[in-house]
């Protein structure tokens, strides 16, 4: 049974050295992740740029060595093998390429600036307590004023500003009045007329549609109207129309008062004994009225006035009454 086993555990034992030379073959040779180059195991720095090999080497395994790269365009040979591609921590105080040249930059002197206190310092701390507090105070006292003095202005200038936004605003305000109210009569006007031209025991009740025209509307009123209206009689219907103008005053404003003269010319058309007869009618009178301004482009005109229509000798006198709405 002894002598059965003995040969295994000789063939075990053989294995095990020669995987264990295996091992420690491989792992003799280490190489720099920075540099590239290959370094024994015992190594523990690489000495052109200060790598930690024992953290951070990789072992190289078993094969030939790699070829070492080219050095780039520029470089030169002194005779003592090709310049390392970086330098070590502990040389000049930094990291960086051996052939670069030192920059005029300096990042301690970027974070400190030009105004970091040094001796000041020192001999500021070892002033009495009582001058250092006393000083505070006054800076600190400066700042308050400076502060409030600060919001004093903003506040005067919020104020200010608020100001001018209520002027702006009455301005507006005005504007829309003068621009709205002050426009008088509207443009144009569809109203109704009643009038009278009677003849023997009958009024002659005349009711007429009427449009007018204002071309002229600031405190001088001027305007043209046509108007078109039947004249009712017992015994028969005539049909009257007329073309007038009108010039006066009015007071432009949301409630306009005017008073204009009156002067026109037209046609009546009557028809007796089966024929049509055709009269010229002469139209004269004044109204006076009052253009209301309800909404921005609505304006109600009650009006009243007087009319003398004339058939060549024959003369009518008559009140008249006028409801219109302009636009």
């Amino acid at each position: 049974m002894e002598s059965a086993l003995a040969p295994r555990l000789a063939l075990a034992v053989a294995l095990a050295l020669s995987c264990a030379a295996g091992i420690a073959e491989a792992a003799e040779k280490v190489r720099c992740p920075v540099c590239g180059q290959i370094f024994d195991d015992d190594v523990d720095v690489c000495p052109n740029d200060g790598t930690d090999l024992g953290a951070e080497g990789k072992p190289v395994e078993h094969g030939p060595e790699p070829v070492p790269a080219e050095e780039p365009d520029g470089a030169q040979d002194d005779g003592e093998g090709p310049k390392p591609k970086y330098t070590r921590h502990d040389v000049d105080g930094e990291r960086r390429r051996a052939d670069e040249a030192e920059p005029d930059y300096g990042d301690r002197h970027a974070r400190l600036g030009e105004d970091r206190r040094g001796d000041e310092a020192a001999e500021h701390k070892r002033r009495p307590r009582a001058e250092r507090e006393a000083e505070l105070a006054a800076e600190d006292e400066r700042l308050r004023s400076e502060f409030e003095t600060r919001r004093r202005r903003m506040w005067e200038g919020r104020q200010r500003r608020a100001e001018e936004e209520r002027r702006a605003a009455e301005g507006f305000e005005s504007l829309m009045r003068t621009s709205l109210w002050g426009r008088g009569a509207p443009l144009t006007s569809v109203g109704a007329r009643f009038s009278w031209m009677g003849e023997g025991d009958d009024s002659g009740p005349v009711s007429s549609a009427e449009i007018d025209v204002n071309l002229l509307k600031t405190r001088v009123r001027v305007g043209l109207s046509s108007s078109i209206g039947v004249r009712a009689l017992d015994h028969r219907d005539d049909l009257l129309f007329v073309e007038s103008v009108s010039a006066g005053v009015q007071l432009p404003w949301r409630f306009s008062p005017y008073i204009v003269a009156r002067a026109g010319v037209g046609g009546l058309v009557q028809n007796r004994f089966g024929r049509d007869l055709v009269y010229v009618v002469r139209a004269f009178g004044a109204e006076a009225g009052i253009d209301c301004r309800v909404a921005r482009t609505l304006v109600v005109t009650p009006s009243f006035g007087y009319t003398s229509y004339g058939i060549d000798n024959a003369i009518w006198n008559s009140f008249t009454v006028k409801l219109s709405v302009g636009f």
